[in-house]
């Protein structure tokens, strides 16, 4: 999975990256992390969130097509999605790997700080020596409408928790509040990001409120 995010209009919320990443990880996908739209934004803050998660992430723009090499070799001899929210500059990445595709792109719009959907189906195509999905981009509500990782599970969504899984005072910790908590310690040394934390907290909370008959 081609998490794309944007450092741009429309800036991405890291919690959609996470949610996502989280999903892919619980079904054993493979996550790569792409910010494009460096050109007109802070890449560098959404990247450094990721530093520590074992995931690769590239840095690019499509427009000036930066980064478009290192984001070929990620995906070579792979079978990949790209996904992110509408208007990240999933289709013009794609174009930028393969101008040939010519896929349709859009323009943000300025009342409503989003992309407008150009991808409205799913097709694999051949790019980058891959195959590759240019998928529908999906805005918040489309992302709470996924279903809840079961909470017992979500540690092990989150790959740079694996290290202190087992090592809290509790055996049934949570990581949000418990007192000898691995996790948290390993926060506050900086050895995890507190936004990636903070988006764990919520999607705890989401599945906490997750009832039985609901799955």
């Amino acid at each position: 999975l081609v998490a794309v995010a944007s450092a741009a209009e429309p800036e991405t919320d890291p919690f959609l990256i996470d949610r996502v990443a989280a999903t892919a990880e619980r079904a054993g996908c493979e996550v790569i992390v792409c910010i494009n739209k460096a050109d007109r934004g802070d890449a560098g803050r959404l990247a450094s969130l990721y530093a520590d998660t074992g995931y690769s992430v590239v840095v690019t723009s499509a427009a000036e097509r930066e980064g478009i090499e290192e984001l070929r070799a990620a995906i070579e001899g792979k079978i990949c999605a790209f996904s992110g929210n509408s208007g990240v500059g999933k289709s013009s990445l794609l174009n930028a790997l393969e101008p040939s595709l010519a896929l349709p792109t859009g323009e943000i719009s300025e009342k409503l700080g989003r992309g407008r959907h150009t991808t409205r189906h799913v097709e694999l195509f051949r790019v980058a020596g891959a195959l590759v999905a240019d998928t529908p981009g999906f805005g918040s509500f489309d992302v709470e409408q996924m279903p809840p990782i079961p909470r017992e599970e979500l540690q092990y969504c989150f790959p740079e928790f694996a290290p202190y899984i087992g090592k809290c005072r509790f055996d049934d910790c949570a990581h949000l509040k418990e007192p000898g908590c691995a996790v948290r310690e390993a926060i506050e040394q900086g050895r995890i990001h507190p936004i990636r934390h903070e988006s764990y907290a919520r999607l705890y909370e989401i599945s906490a409120k997750y009832r039985e008959w609901e799955k």
